[in-house]
């Protein structure tokens, strides 16, 4: 088959590497531009770019992915299906009309669940047993076209985002793959969504990924996961700074203390923190302008002890 990969972040990598080794090299990639990444803010290629390149594939990287004479490009190409993995540009109606097939969309989550940019950190704050990677039908509307196949597998008690995100890319891979065969085989699968079922998951903002001192032991340990290890679930410190909390377990107390309170101090398990309910373990932290550290190692930089307050604002209690 004549195929044309959309991808960007490393999320899609592993996808695109599966798709050489099975023999199914696209005749072209596109990707997003190069941006500033990193303190220095230095331009960089997609990672998705840097493996088409090492490979000896063709790469574009238009604006817009839509614009009238990218249109022309992919005509002249007379692909058969467009395969999309994190591209980060919604294709528009013109361009999945070119395509013989159509176009199959890995989508990380188990659709409709978790429709939208960031199904990975939804999946996790929703508290959810299991996620998996979907391919779906592409249409004008955003992950709502038919599915293809799902490939499920459960989240670890104690996965955070970037753990999950390392393992479902390369379920991805294979989910892709098998859907390819299987189109390769004549099966042409388009089971509707269930649109009653859908939740959306939208782009992460800064907001979304703040703690509260009032979240629930589950809830605040959720966001942790969420949002590690980037962009950090945080707490903001009086001193105008923030406190990113990297790795957090449910403690033990049933609470009493005012939320903050610093409840003990452990080697192994870092600083425990009285929540408004309950308590958490802050095992890993990273304070602005500092390198992570251990819980323990924060607290006693900061001359924390058993029964002072956490040096947070007072919209985190």
């Amino acid at each position: 088959m004549r195929l044309v990969y959309y991808g960007t972040p490393a999320l899609a990598v592993p996808a695109l590497t599966r798709l050489v080794e099975d023999g199914r090299t696209p005749m072209v990639v596109v990707t997003r531009r190069d941006r500033p990444k990193g303190r220095g803010l230095e331009i960089a290629p997609s990672p998705v770019r840097v493996a088409a390149e090492a490979r000896g594939i063709p790469v574009a990287t238009p604006v817009r992915a839509g614009a009238p004479e990218e249109l022309e490009k992919l005509r002249a190409l007379e692909p058969d299906l467009l395969l999309l993995a994190a591209y980060g540009q919604i294709l528009s109606p013109e361009l999945l009309a070119i395509p013989r097939i159509g176009a199959l969309n890995v989508h990380f989550s188990l659709l409709p669940r978790h429709r939208g940019a960031s199904p990975i950190q939804a999946a996790i704050l929703a508290g959810d047993e299991e996620t998996g990677v979907t391919t779906m039908w592409m249409t004008e509307k955003l992950d709502e076209g038919p599915l293809y196949s799902s490939c499920r597998t459960p989240i670890g008690a104690e996965e955070d985002a970037g753990a999950l995100t390392a393992r479902l890319a390369e379920l991805g891979a294979t989910c892709l793959s098998d859907t390819l065969t299987r189109i390769e085989r004549g099966e042409m699968v388009r089971e509707e969504q269930d649109s009653s079922r859908a939740t959306y998951a939208p782009k992460i903002g800064r907001e979304d990924s703040r703690l509260s001192l009032l979240d629930t032991p589950s809830l605040f340990t959720r966001k942790v996961r969420a949002f590690a290890p980037k962009p950090g679930a945080h707490l903001d410190l009086k001193s105008g700074g923030f406190l990113q909390v990297l790795a957090a377990s449910p403690g033990s107390s049933a609470g009493g203390p005012a939320p903050g309170t610093v409840l003990a101090l452990d080697r192994a398990r870092g600083l425990e923190a009285a929540l408004l309910q309950g308590s958490v373990w802050l095992r890993r932290v990273r304070q602005s302008g500092r390198n992570e550290m251990s819980g323990l190692d924060y607290a006693n930089g900061t001359r924390l002890t058993p029964g002072a307050l956490l040096p947070v604002k007072e919209g985190a209690r």
